[in-house]
């Protein structure tokens, strides 16, 4: 674990994009373009958007800096985002939470991501993988199935906390398999990793690649599945859900680009050419893979019509676990 942490810090130190400091820089005549993510400095989230500030920043030339708002899912960074200025030099790199989850968890959620955005375009996907602990036994999605029919209620699954995209492909899960495992949320994915290599509560978890890769490796977690319709380049032994038995189950962890609602298609094409000629380029992709991300970059068209589909269905995800939180007003 240590060591995995160790490279993944190194990696994003190396993308060396400078942090913003505060309000002075915005007073800088040049005006600094702002990438806000809903995470804190060091994680894969905050990796992806080091690389994707410095694709902008090559492509574009000027100040890019990236702009670390982390906590509530990501609500501060989108409240961020829908009070800037709509003149493309205020971004934001929205997760599957942002876009996706939050419209549904939230009952006084302070901005619509289809009324309140300016789509530019998808970045990049973190695969979401099934594993289970060594000691359970089983090998495949099928076996895992079995046993969790024949002991209901009995297997446990953690997450980085309630209502997360991870949490919630564990309730997919549930729902396509027809089984009953039981949730166990966290503070975070660290401790749940740990609590489940040690065969302390926990059975099994959805989780990032980029996080269990280590332990996958040495044999004391077994991947199973990943979540999202394309096997994992890191994992490509790895089946996806539907080759393991489930047509149709899908939960992916995506990052994608957004501005004010207001910004001018003129300058959201600029912004978006620059973009994936940007991550489009070698030196990105293998920065990106180096934190266990795959670049995706897209259209404003795509990332609008997926985060469309992708709204009702974490809608009856977040129903059927009965979750819902306070704030988001």
């Amino acid at each position: 674990m240590l060591q995995r942490r160790a490279a993944l810090a190194a990696s994003i130190a190396a993308l060396a994009v400078p942090l913003l400091p505060g309000p002075a820089l915005a007073q800088d005549a040049r005006r600094p373009l702002v990438v806000v993510v809903g995470a804190p400095p060091g994680g894969t989230a905050d990796g992806v958007a080091r690389v994707l500030a410095e694709a902008l920043r090559a492509e574009l030339g000027g100040i890019v800096v990236v702009e670390n708002r982390g906590g509530g899912s990501g609500l501060e960074a989108a409240d961020r985002l829908v009070r800037a200025e709509p003149d493309g030099q205020t971004l934001l790199m929205a997760n599957t939470s942002v876009l996706a989850i939050n419209p549904s968890l939230y009952p006084k959620l302070s901005y619509d991501p289809l009324r309140d955005f300016a789509f530019i375009g998808k970045v990049a996907n973190v695969p979401i993988v099934l594993a289970v602990r060594r000691e359970l036994g089983v090998r495949s999605v099928a076996e895992l199935i079995a046993l969790a029919k024949q002991r209901p209620g009995k297997l446990n699954f953690g997450s980085a906390g309630t209502a997360t995209a991870m949490h919630l492909a564990g309730v997919l899960f549930n729902q396509r398999a027809g089984t009953e495992i039981t949730h166990i949320p966290f503070r975070g994915s660290a401790p749940a990793v740990t609590n489940l290599i040690g065969g302390q509560g926990l059975d099994m978890m959805f989780e990032p690649a980029s996080t269990l890769l280590e332990h996958i490796g040495r044999g004391t977690l077994v991947a199973l599945a990943v979540a999202d319709s394309n096997r994992a380049s890191a994992l490509p032994h790895v089946p996806t859900m539907a080759e393991a038995g489930l047509p149709g189950y899908r939960a992916t962890q995506y990052f994608g680009l957004v501005a004010p609602a207001a910004t001018p298609p003129a300058t959201v094409r600029r912004l978006n050419e620059a973009m994936v000629r940007g991550l489009n380029g070698a030196a990105a992709r293998e920065r990106l893979a180096s934190i266990g991300a795959e670049p995706d970059p897209s259209t404003p068209e795509v990332l609008r019509s997926f985060v469309a589909e992708e709204i009702p269905l974490w809608r009856d995800l977040v129903r059927i676990s009965g979750a819902q939180l306070d704030g988001g007003g």
